[in-house]
């Protein structure tokens, strides 16, 4: 076989290989153990509470002499928690920049909710009311992936702005015990947005009485991944050309 052959079978065997694990986005400090370092909070204005680092088994805002329980954040010494002593809305979002290949989202989140119930309408308002000025329930937290723009509010859940809703309270749910891993294959937003700012949403409203929201581990990941037919062609081919 004559060298410009090989030359050519292990270029394309190596860009198969490359499109098969090309590198994830990038997220800053997901495990939380710098603070809220790279991330950035937003609270609507009227409400009680924030987004804290929650070290240790205790809510952020517990009070010593009566202790509200939560597990150890489960990746390292922090995690991120909501807490606060009345209603509120509050969003914890990173942007990243997107890119093409194989991209699985993974988190961590724990959920506790005093209010009892979960109540969803299309808003992450707290003070939320309905056409004859009654107050409309809203106690849920999302994730999402959003379009980034000059005008993005923070706590829009407008289909212009939302690319991808990743997690959702919704009535009748039964919060599991504990931090529980999520995983969400994003290989197909990534692709079609490769090279574009998008962001990364965490939301927590309550109206109902206290929802405590914890994150924790947050990052993207390319490992465990199969690759698509078409790239196992590719494959294939260049290794039968290199055995040729």
């Amino acid at each position: 076989m004559s060298n410009s052959i090989v030359r050519g079978a292990l270029g394309l065997l190596l860009a198969v290989l490359h499109a098969t694990a090309a590198a994830a986005p990038t997220l800053t400090n997901g495990g939380f153990e710098s603070g809220l370092a790279g991330w950035t909070v937003a609270d609507q204005a009227g409400g009680d509470g924030t987004f804290f680092i929650q070290s240790g088994t205790q809510t952020p805002l517990s009070d010593p002499a009566f202790p509200i329980a939560v597990p150890a954040p489960p990746e390292g010494s922090n995690a991120a928690m909501t807490d606060a002593f009345g209603p509120g809305a509050h969003v914890l979002y990173q942007d990243f920049v997107a890119s093409p290949g194989v991209a699985l989202l993974n988190f961590d989140l724990f959920i506790l909710n005093g209010g009892g119930e979960f109540e969803t309408p299309d808003s992450l308002l707290f003070d939320l009311t309905d056409v004859i000025g009654e107050n409309t329930q809203n106690q849920q937290i999302r994730v999402d992936i959003l379009r980034v723009s000059a005008l993005l509010d923070p706590f829009s859940v407008d289909p212009s702005d939302v690319l991808a809703n990743l997690f959702i309270t919704l009535p009748g749910d039964v919060p599991p015990d504990g931090y529980t891993t999520i995983t969400r294959d994003l290989t197909s937003l990534m692709g079609s947005h490769a090279g574009q700012t998008l962001r990364l949403r965490f939301a927590e409203t309550d109206n109902l009485g206290p929802l405590n929201l914890g994150v924790d581990n947050v990052r993207f990941d390319t490992r465990n991944t199969v690759p698509e037919p078409a790239t196992l062609l590719l494959a294939a081919a260049a290794l039968a050309a290199l055995a040729g």
